[in-house]
Order: structure tokens, then C-alpha cells, then sequence
């Protein structure tokens, strides 16, 4: 495809002004129409962003304006509905996070989307962080030895004006809590690295936020390969911090603010313990062609579309942090060990 994608966005507030302002910068996409069922927010975004035409419906503007590819930025409990509609009027579908709150929801619109014959794709930006990237590349080459154990926690503050903000925010059907929305993108990024979960058992609550959903939860998972971890997330706290660690038995990794930290084993043991050695991260070196942040993820789904290839995060990937979430809720239910096999079968 040698044209440039005539490309739309599909929910005029919030995340939608990011994908706006990322497809300005990517070569090859112009962003020429929205659409959202407020159309006073959809006129408000097309004069903020430069977008000649407005709609309230997905499948009439990709009818009418002619488009290419759209990216979905409406709350998430309605993504299955507007990519089966942009899907079956044959546009390419960019995703936001998660791709929605249930398996018959993702199972739907993965469907629709390989029906139409188009790409699916999520929205995991951490996959395009230079340093998560770089851990990746440890894991695999075996740079810390054999994985054992691997943690993120992701503690936050919302206060409740921001779950009172809007009606969908904290629901079941159209949000889940902070496990679905908040905390998805440490989990993502940890089990990407780490090469996929097989099994989950959790505790989540509304410690301190009146909310359908969780403010505060835990997991422990246990990976494909047999290391097992934790994951803990909470909108409830001050002062927390972001930070995800990779232990394996010749040395350590670990993620936050300040990147990434690699030590590995001297070959100095005792007894007690071993000495270990900061190693240069050179996160340079596995950046992404694409680029970071959306702006990355924007890029690299319009050049997978135009060149015929898979995006980054395709739909089955996409899908692995929702359906861990799906087994951390069951398992807070029913407080048994869930199986990820056993939510992809429902």
C-alpha cells in the first residue's frame, strides 16, 4: 500500500486527543474524520485537531470519509461493539486498553476483525519502552539465568472525583477496576517479558473508593515456564511507587523511574549469598524502529497495515493481559487457583 491511510478516531475525549496528536506525527496516516455519539465533543476535537469531517456512527464515517484504518478510544466495556462496526465496514482497528472487560466481548470483535480480513491491534505502549524491551532481550538470552520469580506492583492515587467523573468509570460491564484499567499495562509488559502466565489466584477489594470494582488487588501467577510471581495494584495510596522486578538464578533486573537496573553474578558465592555487578543496560540498543509511547504504537500499526504485516501487538497478544485479569477476578470470587485456559473456553 503505497498511498497514505485516510484514518479516524472513534471517541472525541481523553486518550482520543493522544492518538490525534500521534497520528500527526506518523508518516504515511492522515487523520481526516471522528466520530462519537456526543457530537458537540466530536465538533470540539475535529477544531482542536484539524479533522474536516465529524460522525456520531463508526461504520457511516469509515462509509463516507472513506477511511483506511481508526483507532477506538471509547470506554472499554464499548470497544467489541464499535470494532465489529469499523471492522465490518472494512477499516483496520487500533484498540485501546483493554480491548474490553470480557472474553465473549474480545472473542467477538477478534472474530469480526478476522472476518472483515483486517488487522487488529492493541494498545500496550510499554511493549515500546526501550528499557522494557532491553528486559525482554535479558530474559531471553539468559543474561540473569533461569527466571525464577518476577513482581510488579503499580500503587496510585484516584481520588473518588475521578471514579465519579464519568458514569462508566469503576463498572463491571463498561471499566473494571484497577487490575483492568490501571494496573493492565505493568501486567502486560511482565508477562511479555517473562513469556505468558498459565495459572492466577487473587484477592481484590474497594478498600477506599465507593466502586463496582477493585481500587486494590493482588495476584500470584504462575508463568508458562514455572517461575511464579506477584502483581500488586492500588488507586488507593500516596507516596507508592511503579516498579516491576526480574529474579533469575545469575543475577537480577529491575524497572522504574529511573529505567533500567541489570546485575549480574561475579562467581563469587559464599555460604550466605553472591556478589553480583552492575552491566551496562544499553537500553539504545533495543529501541523500537517505531518509536515510544503512542506515538511508537501509532507508527508501527499504520506501517504494518500499509507493509501487510503483523503490529506489535496483535489481537492474540492483545489479549493475554485481559485474560489474566479475567482469571485474577474469577479467582477473587471463587478463591480457587484459575487456570487462563479455563476463561479462554468460556
Amino acid at each position: 500500500m503505497a498511498d497514505s491511510l485516510r484514518y479516524g478516531i472513534v471517541g472525541c475525549a481523553g486518550i482520543g486527543n493522544t492518538h490525534a496528536e500521534a497520528v500527526a506525527e506518523v508518516d504515511g496516516a492522515d487523520l481526516v474524520a471522528c466520530a462519537d455519539l456526543d457530537a458537540d465533543a466530536a465538533e470540539a476535537f475535529a477544531d482542536d485537531h484539524d479533522v474536516a469531517r465529524t460522525f456520531e456512527d463508526p461504520a457511516t464515517m469509515v462509509a463516507e470519509a472513506d477511511i483506511d484504518a481508526a483507532s477506538v478510544c471509547t470506554p472499554s466495556g464499548t470497544h467489541a461493539d464499535v470494532t465489529a462496526d469499523l471492522a465490518d465496514a472494512g477499516a483496520h482497528v487500533l484498540c485501546e486498553k483493554p480491548l474490553d472487560v470480557t472474553a465473549e466481548r474480545v472473542d467477538r470483535m477478534v472474530a469480526a476483525c478476522d472476518e472483515a480480513g483486517v488487522t487488529l491491534a492493541g494498545v500496550f505502549q510499554r511493549r515500546f519502552d526501550p528499557a522494557v524491551r532491553r528486559a525482554k532481550r535479558a530474559v531471553e538470552d539468559g543474561e540473569i539465568g533461569r527466571p525464577v520469580l518476577a513482581d510488579t506492583h503499580l500503587k496510585w492515587f484516584r481520588p473518588q472525583a475521578y471514579y465519579d467523573s464519568s458514569g462508566w468509570r469503576g463498572t463491571r460491564e463498561m471499566d473494571g477496576g484497577a487490575f483492568m484499567n490501571q494496573g493492565i499495562h505493568s501486567l502486560d509488559a511482565l508477562q511479555w517479558v517473562m513469556g505468558g502466565v498459565e495459572s492466577v489466584q487473587a484477592e481484590a477489594a474497594a478498600l477506599a473508593r465507593d466502586l463496582e470494582c477493585e481500587d486494590t488487588g493482588a495476584m500470584t501467577l504462575r508463568f508458562e515456564s514455572g517461575a511464579v510471581g506477584t502483581v500488586a495494584v492500588t488507586m488507593a495510596t500516596k507516596g507508592g511507587t511503579d516498579r516491576t522486578e526480574i529474579n533469575g538464578t545469575d543475577g537480577s533486573l529491575a524497572l522504574g523511574g529511573n529505567g533500567i537496573e541489570v546485575r549480574v553474578g561475579t562467581g563469587e558465592e559464599t555460604l550466605w549469598g553472591a556478589e553480583t555487578e552492575s552491566r551496562d543496560p544499553a537500553v539504545e540498543s533495543a529501541a523500537h524502529p517505531a518509536g515510544t509511547d503512542h506515538e511508537g504504537v501509532v507508527r508501527d500499526f499504520v506501517d504494518a497495515v500499509r507493509e501487510g504485516r503483523e503490529p506489535e501487538a496483535p489481537a492474540r497478544e492483545a489479549r493475554a493481559a485481559v485474560d489474566i485479569v479475567l482469571a485474577a477476578y474469577r479467582s477473587a470470587e471463587t478463591g480457587e487457583r484459575v487456570a487462563l485456559d479455563e476463561v479462554r473456553s468460556d
